[in-house]
């Protein structure tokens, strides 16, 4: 896991961060609470005195946004043969996330606080979830282009339709029988067999 690059300000310790968002990370899964948590008992965690974790996150929205940031990577490009191609793929980063533990644990905290914290769910939608779901949209309209998928098939349904099972499966922890490759191939297929151009 890497933690986010900053552009501005006073050179960070990469092994800080790390260490940072690692105990965000094992708290939330030990059961804590976003709100719950405060920078000291984090520090505590990491092992980093109160004042390097003040310096580097002046609040915890702020620190909060880091760990999402550091357990979403960026997406590849998708570039496949065929729209089921790069579908498969999507999914495949989504099921990643899901079956990583602490990684679902934290959105799935986020989401219970959100109205906690308003600026990091909105920042989390925007730079997060909207990109995803725009990169799907992407792969969807090409399949249409390309014929492989009906030409009158909603575009923002049929992502839900793809994508719905496993947030369903993240949302309730139940992801241990999840395999990227395979299943994000047999949601695809069953998917594209009620969407595909006769």
């Amino acid at each position: 896991m890497e933690p986010v690059p900053r552009l501005v300000g006073r050179q960070r310790d990469p092994r800080t961060d790390l260490a940072a968002v690692d105990a965000v990370l094992d708290l939330v899964a030990a059961g804590a609470t976003l709100s719950g948590l405060s920078l000291v008992t984090i520090a505590e965690r990491a092992g980093v005195s109160r004042n390097t974790l003040y310096r580097r996150w002046k609040t915890k929205d702020d620190l909060y946004l880091d760990v999402l940031g550091a357990i979403n990577r960026p997406l590849p490009g998708f570039d496949g043969p065929t729209a089921r191609d790069d579908m498969i793929a999507q999914l495949a980063v989504l099921i990643e996330r899901a079956i990583d533990g602490r990684a679902s644990g934290m959105v799935r905290a986020l989401l219970a606080e959100a109205a906690a914290f308003p600026e990091v769910h909105r920042r989390y939608f925007d730079e997060v979830v909207t990109p995803r779901r725009e990169a799907m949209y992407r792969t969807i309209r090409r399949g249409i282009a390309a014929g492989e998928i009906r030409a009158d098939a909603d575009v923002a349904l049929v992502n839900e339709m793809l994508t719905g099972p496993i947030l369903a499966r993240a949302g309730s922890g139940a992801t241990e029988d999840l395999d990227p490759a395979e299943t994000s191939r047999r949601i695809v297929d069953l998917v594209l067999e009620g969407i595909h151009s006769r």
